[in-house]
């Protein structure tokens, strides 16, 4: 795992968090956008983890 790869895993984990606390103090609605950061990041990070 490099450097590219452990910091996209480590948004990915916390803007996870940030979005269950959000979604159970604001509901999901409003804490969809930070969520869907959230896979992205994890998106990221398999896409890369992929290539050779």
């Amino acid at each position: 795992m490099n450097l590219k790869q452990t910091i996209y895993m480590a948004l990915a984990v916390a803007f996870l968090v940030i979005g269950v606390h959000q979604s159970m103090v604001n509901g999901v609605v409003e804490s969809y956008w930070i969520i869907m950061l959230s896979i992205i990041f994890l998106m990221l990070f398999r896409m890369n983890k992929a290539k050779p």
